[in-house]
């Protein structure tokens, strides 16, 4: 009776613990960094870069309104398109023109944006991506250099274009 009662109460507390754990994980973010469109030219982004002679890099995000990650990085990638040698463009996914619209203005972007849907898929079907927010680095050839996914910070974007 005694090792039956001690073998549920260990397995009461191990049910405790992963539950404790997998709802403190909740809050983690995962980020990875990879390679899988490294030189993929996107030409068409050419005409919605404000590039000029001394920006060197291209910041492609893609998100949604809904999208809690890509509401949090708003500010970093203000930052990224205030810094001299980044150009921001933004494309709306999965969700309407009008919340795009709405979201861009609460948060005062003022970077380049792509919020009709088929000029977004005519550009998306370029590249291999998985989720949002998804975040891709170009260099100013518009040659993919890296893809992110996940919640992104404008040191992190830094740091991979050294």
């Amino acid at each position: 009776m005694f090792k039956r009662n001690f073998i549920l109460l260990l397995l009461t507390m191990t049910v405790v613990i992963v539950l404790i754990n997998s709802t403190n994980n909740d809050e983690l973010e995962i980020v990875s960094v990879s390679n899988i469109n490294d030189g993929i030219v996107l030409n068409d982004l050419k005409q919605f870069s404000n590039l000029n002679s001394n920006e060197q890099f291209v910041i492609l995000n893609i998100w949604a309104s809904w999208c809690i990650p890509c509401q949090n990085e708003v500010s970093e990638l203000k930052i990224l398109s205030e810094t001299q040698g980044y150009s921001v463009i933004g494309i709306l996914v999965e969700d309407s023109e009008e919340n795009g619209k709405e979201f861009i203005k609460n948060n005062d972007i003022s970077y380049q944006n792509i919020l009709d849907n088929t000029l977004a898929e005519s550009i998306l079907i370029q590249f291999i991506w998985s989720g949002i927010p998804t975040t891709l680095v170009l260099d100013d050839n518009f040659e993919i250099i890296s893809t992110i996914n996940g919640e992104i910070t404008a040191n992190e974007i830094f740091e991979l274009t050294r």
